[in-house]
């Protein structure tokens, strides 16, 4: 007797992601997780350009930066606590001065959709419905940047809401790029802030409207069920971190491992492997100078 439920790799994107062309990742912290596993993976891999993002407003708002080359002025910008910030973009992008942070986030604009043209495959993970509204523009932020709470009001988006914005994102993206494969995932990350029963609706409600994105454009668009594993085939808290909330190494891995194998050939796996290898090896200090790499 089998006493598990296992999740197989899923079927149709196989030969997406190769070494011949970039692959985007974009979303909340679990892309940087299976990003940074690609890039040591010998994968020519751009993660969270923009920096981490969690809810589908502002990973859209994100990507058409990217995608119309917005070029942010100082109005885009504010400065607190003696540091310049956007609340488009993550925390990295603050500077000490306005020029700097300008600098940083419209280098990262015109790299990305370079990227952007030639991508192969762009993943987008949606980590949370819940978004923060700043109170006297309007509008929904990236990043509260430590600002008082009462600056913002807290609101969970509709899986119309999200399914409307991204339907016109996706027409956007492949009125660019017509091959391109977008491969959305579910962050299985918990976010508690709200308890167990407020993160199942939001999860929920990102799943609704993934799926209805997924049957919109069956040829471009793909689910990758990143969520489904951690809750069903690691069903289990050994599978967690220390915090019982993100998902251990061996559960990244393993994630990783069923995504390499939905979305590559098996000489690409093969290969990526062999560039594991050598990463660690890299990364290896020698007991002697003679032994160096």
């Amino acid at each position: 007797m089998d006493f598990r439920t296992t999740v197989s790799p899923i079927k149709g994107i196989e030969g997406s992601i190769s070494f011949d062309k970039p692959v985007i990742l974009i979303g909340s912290c679990f892309t940087d997780n299976i990003g940074n596993l690609l890039c040591q993976h010998g994968f020519d891999a751009l993660v969270n350009p923009c920096g981490t993002l969690y809810n589908p407003a502002s990973i859209a708002s994100s990507l058409l930066d990217i995608l119309y080359e917005r070029t942010y002025t100082p109005d885009d910008i504010f400065e607190h606590q003696g540091m310049w910030h956007s609340f488009s973009h993550h925390s990295r992008f603050n500077a000490a001065t306005p020029h700097e942070c300008l600098s940083k986030i419209n280098n990262a604009i015109a790299s990305t959709a370079n990227k952007l043209r030639q991508a192969s495959v762009l993943t987008i993970t949606f980590g949370t419905a819940y978004v923060f509204r700043h109170k006297e523009t309007n509008q929904i932020v990236a990043n509260c940047h430590k600002l008082h709470p009462n600056t913002f009001t807290r609101e969970m988006l509709s899986a119309t809401q999200i399914h409307g914005l991204w339907k016109k994102i996706i027409r956007e993206l492949l009125a660019r790029n017509p091959n391109l494969r977008i491969i959305f995932t579910v962050s299985p990350i918990r976010h508690l802030a709200d308890g167990q029963h407020g993160n199942t609706i939001s999860k929920s409600t990102l799943l609704m409207a993934t799926d209805k994105l997924i049957a919109d454009f069956p040829e471009n668009a793909t689910y990758f069920p990143a969520y489904e594993i951690m809750m069903d085939d690691l069903r289990d808290y050994r599978f967690y971190a220390d915090d019982m909330v993100h998902p251990s190494d061996v559960a990244i891995n393993y994630i990783y491992d069923i995504f390499a194998k939905s979305a590559m050939n098996p000489h690409t796996i093969q290969k990526s492997r062999e560039n594991l290898r050598r990463y660690k090896q890299q990364l290896h200090i020698p007991l002697s100078e003679k032994f160096r790499l």
